[in-house]
């Protein structure tokens, strides 16, 4: 009994930690949602422990919302071109990154897709 927990809180451990590949497919500007192929990683890039999201347009560092090692698990961050994004990880990898614009008018782009642990 003592080992089947333990077993269960290792893979619990292991599967909610960094890193994370996340593949996202579908994206949706308001109404308007479209097949994608975007592919981003969340890495421990420094030895300071400092997390990035990096995707075809660069790295930039984020911030956990949320417990370490724990699902769902949440980060925000500021990208280069000045848009906020929150990217959210449940218990069944699917995950959820939103991206806060503006430039004119404020606007939302959600990408649907998962995460796997790398």
């Amino acid at each position: 009994m003592i080992r089947a927990g333990l077993s269960f809180l290792l893979l619990t451990t292991s599967a909610s930690a960094e890193p994370w590949s996340c593949q996202m497919t579908v994206q949706c500007d308001n109404l308007d949602c479209v097949a994608i192929a975007d592919s981003y990683s969340l890495i421990a890039a420094d030895h300071a422990g400092e997390l990035f999201l990096s995707s075809a347009t660069g790295d930039h560092p984020v911030t956990r919302l949320s417990p370490q090692n724990h699902l769902p698990a949440a980060y925000a961050g500021v990208s280069t071109h000045a848009i906020a994004e929150l990217l959210t990880i449940i218990e069944d990898g699917q995950a959820i990154l939103t991206s806060h614009g503006h430039g004119g008018s404020a606007r939302t782009i959600t990408a649907f897709g998962t995460c796997t642990p790398l």
